[in-house]
């Protein structure tokens, strides 16, 4: 074989069959990468599935490829296809052989971004009415390629290797063209050699790509934290009790009725059976110990959280049933419209991190009410001017401060003009200073007239703000009155020991004029 010859490598590679041949080793891994991604991202989310019709075929597709060996399958779809009349050409068969494989693989790898993605994120989508194909399209997708990116990238740099396999089929890529002129020239130490610098230089291109791609999808976070916890709420009980109500006796249109509703996680039943009435115009805040069930109450108004039992009203159309009290259900599509006529805030904003602030809020106007993007950015602009961010509306979610945060997400609540809003804690992941900003357009909401049911911690608001005032522990409502009442020294002593407990915490507040 002789020693290196560096005149004789050189030669090689400036070679034009070798050059022809990482040419053609390029583009058959970009094909087979693009077959092997668009099969995982078909694949991925049957994985994830609760249908076991679309699971478990999914289940059995990446058991077989991935369970046997990427040069068995290239020479089993070489020699045993044909025989099975079934006549694919050398490149076919390749790019067949990678692709499936590869699918196997970013199946997988799909799957994990999928679920990366918090749930809070699709109860957003489904909080605006987004039906379970936009919602994946524009709000879970996006989100999952930044975590697809980086093991994508990855296995494409493996792909531009794997193709050095079709050397077995005699597909002159890189590595059999290597072979074939070691061969004739008896120089086979410098043509591997000139084949590694190809390959290297293939996937250094590439690597430099990858990151460039991650850089540029890259979500970075905003340390936002709040400085101090956020303090427990300890537990109110005194013993039993019947609930203490005085429903409102004006004549003002009831907007939300829950009729019954109780929901049980793993055999705990979280809320039991529970009325509520919400009329216009009227600000119910809900209070209670942590695990009182009031969140859970909040999410079954709008069904985002399905109860167990009973049925929510709103405008007097069942948001579950076709008609109230069942038993027929809605189709998922009829119950996304229902949803769209209540606005939700988040204890955790829940934006969708791809898009701008005015994004967020004309996404649903433009997927839902068909409104042309020109307008339904108009309108986000107005109402981001409204909560008193005009100036940040091209900003990311991770450009803004949590009280931005939570006003973007007031403001999508707002834009398909709701009949009512409904806040889960919005102010408890909030830093103490930025609590007041939106304590100050939530009140501004109120006295515009705007219908609220609000769970949360802050007594204060509560006092100032409120109409109504409902009590919970224990997963029962225990009181629902008038805020006067509720608050004067004759209020029910289960309620006054609460406060009692909690004053500590309530001193503390920023009060918002």
């Amino acid at each position: 074989m002789g020693s290196f010859d560096g005149a004789i490598f050189l030669e090689f590679l400036t070679s034009p069959l070798l050059l022809h041949a990482a040419w053609v080793t390029l583009w058959v891994a970009v094909v087979a990468q693009a077959i092997g991604t668009g099969i995982g991202i078909a694949v991925g989310p049957m994985l994830t599935a609760r249908n076991r019709a679309l699971r478990w075929p999914a289940k059995f597709y990446l058991w077989l490829f991935k369970g046997t060996p990427l040069l068995a399958q290239i020479l089993f779809f070489y020699s045993a296809l044909p025989q099975m009349g079934v006549g694919l050409s050398l490149v076919a068969t390749g790019l067949l052989a990678l692709g499936l494989n590869e699918g196997a693989r970013m199946a997988d790898i799909v799957r994990g971004g999928l679920m990366s993605v918090p749930r809070e994120q699709h109860e957003a989508a489904a909080s605006l009415g987004l039906k379970p194909w936009i919602t994946f399209r524009k709000v879970v997708f996006p989100q999952a390629f930044r975590v697809i990116l980086p093991p994508l990238g990855n296995n494409f740099s493996y792909m531009i290797k794997a193709t050095s396999l079709l050397a077995t089929i005699s597909f002159a890529e890189l590595l059999r063209m290597s072979q074939q002129l070691a061969q004739s020239t008896t120089r086979p130490l410098e043509v591997y050699c000139a084949a590694s610098v190809y390959y290297l230089v293939l996937v250094t291109g590439w690597t430099l790509i990858q990151k460039q791609l991650e850089r540029r999808f890259a979500i970075r976070e905003r340390n936002d934290a709040p400085s101090a916890a956020a303090p427990a709420m300890p537990s109110a009980t005194t013993g039993g009790g019947a609930a203490i109500i005085d429903f409102p006796t004006d004549e003002r249109p009831v907007v939300i009725e829950a009729r019954g509703v109780s929901r049980s996680f793993g055999g705990v039943q979280a809320l039991k059976p529970t009325d509520l009435k919400v009329r216009r115009g009227e600000v119910v805040v809900i209070l209670g110990p942590s695990g009182s069930g009031k969140s859970t109450l909040l999410r079954t108004l709008n069904w985002i959280e399905p109860a167990d039992e009973g049925d929510v009203l709103v405008n007097g159309d069942s948001v579950p049933f076709r008609r109230p009290g069942g038993p027929a259900r809605r189709s998922e599509a009829s119950m996304d419209r229902m949803r769209q006529s209540l606005g939700m805030v988040f204890q955790n904003f829940a934006l969708f991190p791809t898009y701008t602030a005015r994004e967020n809020v004309a996404l649903g106007l433009m997927r839902l009410r068909g409104t042309k993007r020109a307008a339904a950015l108009a309108r986000a602009d107005a109402l981001l001017a409204r909560v008193g961010l005009g100036d940040r509306a091209h900003a990311f979610p991770v450009e803004l401060s949590g009280g931005q945060r939570q006003r973007v997400a007031i403001a999508r609540a707002l834009s398909m003009d709701p009949v009512a809003l409904l806040f889960d804690e919005p102010t408890s992941a909030l830093d103490p200073e930025t609590v007041g900003e939106v304590l100050e357009v939530m009140t501004t909401l109120a006295r515009e007239g705007v219908t609220m049911v609000v769970v949360t911690h802050e007594i204060g608001f509560a006092r100032r703000v409120g109409d109504r005032l409902v009590f919970m522990e224990d997963g029962s409502k225990v009181m629902d009155l008038p805020v006067g009442r509720a608050f004067a020294e004759d209020a029910p002593e289960r309620f006054r020991t609460f406060l009692a407990l909690v004053r500590p915490a309530a001193k503390s507040e920023k009060v918002v004029a």
